[in-house]
């Protein structure tokens, strides 16, 4: 992922939290928000519910590489964030792969296209 396709700035991501919309799954919620520009924008938060820095490390692990094998992948003009929930602790990467196509594709960000290559 480029670094110019990191959601980064506290403005963004409280645009995205209170003007966005909101879909979950079973091992995350996906925040989106269109951000008018030609690119979209990701953010993985793994927030202390999840557990200590191991286990929120590699829950954002484990979202960043589900999301980069992901095929298709949204159009562009979005903020996402993705948050992990506390169930995705000592899941599969492949589970949480099919979580998380199944959260876009509910938001109508992606279509219908299988989640693994």
């Amino acid at each position: 992922m480029l670094r110019k396709d990191i959601l980064r700035n506290q403005r963004d991501f409280n645009s995205v939290y209170k003007k966005g919309s909101s879909r979950g799954s079973r091992f995350v919620v996906v925040l989106y928000r269109k951000n008018h520009l030609r690119r979209t924008r990701i953010a993985f938060v793994a927030s202390k519910k999840v557990g200590n820095s191991v286990m929120r490390n590699r829950a954002r692990r484990l979202m960043r590489e589900s999301y980069r094998l992901m095929d298709p992948k949204p159009g562009a003009g979005y903020d996402i964030i993705f948050v992990a929930r506390k169930t995705i602790i000592g899941q599969k990467m492949k589970d949480v792969q099919k979580s998380m196509f199944g959260a876009l594709k509910g938001a109508g960000l992606i279509g219908p296209k299988n989640p693994a290559k």
